[in-house]
């Protein structure tokens, strides 16, 4: 009997011992769960990682984009004010720059986020995880909600945007298990595309959704030189919500 569970007990730590590694990388990290679209961020190089060059992202450092939004067949009733930050943030050990997002809803301040930015020598550009601040309609502070960094609890950067989009091109923006999994396919180039500002060439469809919501997605329009100009919230494949820019202005 002794003999039978002396050898039970070093079968069952060994299944833990060598069983468990299998799911571990080197710095004990889990790997088995991180999904196949999720770019490898520990496999990028940032010399140079506050130069935005990727022509597909904006605002430029001197200037503001003005959006209008709401829902389809009424009055605009969002605002959203675009900047970048003159400071900067370290994550991962990679310099971000700060992009601002202010959005009023009858000129009542009821999100301000700073999202953490940065490029690498490829060209991708990164999305290192946000800070938000949730107020209610009457422009009281509520939570931080839908706050998350790269390396903090498991979460991991994504593509922002891609270098080199091509239809069918498929990646994670952000990783943070059961939190914060925006995905995006890259559905159309070569579009062209007008709003109330003008008509933009060689624009970028991207659809973009996320499995804790399956039954919601947004299509978003990139115009090169610009960066995001129109943005299409549908729910239950029904067009809701329209976001356009409607000004660009110079700090």
């Amino acid at each position: 009997m002794k003999t039978f569970i002396y050898a039970l007990f070093c079968f069952i730590c060994a299944f833990m011992i060598y069983g468990c590694d299998n799911d571990d990388d080197d710095n004990g990290n889990m790997t088995s769960q991180l999904p196949d679209n999720l770019p490898d961020v520990n496999n990028a190089t940032f010399s140079n990682s506050t130069s935005i060059t990727n022509n597909l992202y904006g605002p430029p450092p001197n200037e503001i984009y003005i959006y209008e939004g709401g829902e389809v067949g009424m009055e605009p009733e969002e605002e959203i004010i675009l900047e970048r930050r003159t400071s900067t943030r370290e994550v991962m050990g990679v310099i971000c720059i700060i992009q601002n997002d202010r959005v009023y809803v009858d000129d009542i301040l009821i999100e301000d986020t700073d999202d953490w930015l940065a490029q690498d020598d490829d060209g991708n550009l990164w999305y290192f995880g946000e800070i938000a601040s949730n107020y209610d309609d009457e422009g009281n502070f509520e939570d931080n909600e839908g706050s998350w960094e790269s390396g903090v609890d498991d979460a991991l950067a994504g593509y922002w945007l891609p270098a080199n989009p091509i239809v069918g091109q498929k990646y994670y923006q952000e990783w943070y298990e059961d939190e914060a999994e925006d995905q995006a396919e890259v559905i159309a180039i070569g579009e062209t595309v007008t709003i109330e500002i003008g008509t933009y060439e060689n624009c970028i469809v991207t659809k973009d959704f996320t499995l804790l919501e399956p039954d919601e997605y947004e299509l978003k329009y990139y115009a090169p030189g610009i960066g995001l100009i129109k943005e299409e919230k549908y729910e239950d494949e029904e067009l809701t919500e329209i976001v356009e820019l409607i000004e660009i202005i110079e700090k």
